[in-house]
C-alpha cells in the first residue's frame, strides 16, 4: 500500500502554465495505471489535442469546460469525463476560481 498526499507531493508546471501533481506513478511501482491532479487557474486552459491513450478525469474543484471537436460540455464538482484514445479535447478554466480534476491515464504513456 502506498498513501500520498497532493500538499507533499512535488508539482511541476505544464506548458500552458498550469500545475500538474503525479500523485500515483510508475515510480512506485504502480502496474496499469498513473494518476494526476491538474489546476487549471482562471482564464487559462490545457493545451489542445489528442493522444493515442484514453483518460478519465474527475472533477473535484471550480467549474471549467471541456471542449471536444464539435462540442463543449460545462463541467463541475463531481462530474466525470471519459475520453477516448485520439479523442481531440481540451478543458477550459472559465470560473473565477482554480478548476482542478483527477486524471488518470496508463502507465508510462505521459511524461
Amino acid at each position: 500500500m502506498y498513501i500520498t498526499n497532493v500538499d507533499k507531493t512535488p508539482f511541476n508546471k505544464t506548458k500552458s502554465g498550469n500545475k500538474i501533481w503525479w500523485l500515483l506513478g510508475k515510480e512506485i511501482g504502480v502496474p496499469n495505471y498513473e494518476m494526476r491532479y491538474f489546476e487549471i487557474p482562471p482564464g487559462n486552459k490545457t493545451s489542445p489535442g489528442s493522444h493515442p491513450w484514453e483518460h478519465e478525469v474527475f472533477v473535484i474543484k471550480g467549474k471549467g469546460m471541456v471542449k471536444g471537436s464539435n462540442e463543449e460540455h460545462t463541467l463541475t464538482v463531481g462530474d466525470a469525463v471519459y475520453i477516448a484514445p485520439n479523442e481531440y479535447h481540451q478543458f477550459i478554466n472559465n470560473g473565477e476560481k482554480p478548476f482542478g480534476f483527477i486524471c488518470v491515464i496508463p502507465k508510462g504513456y505521459e511524461r
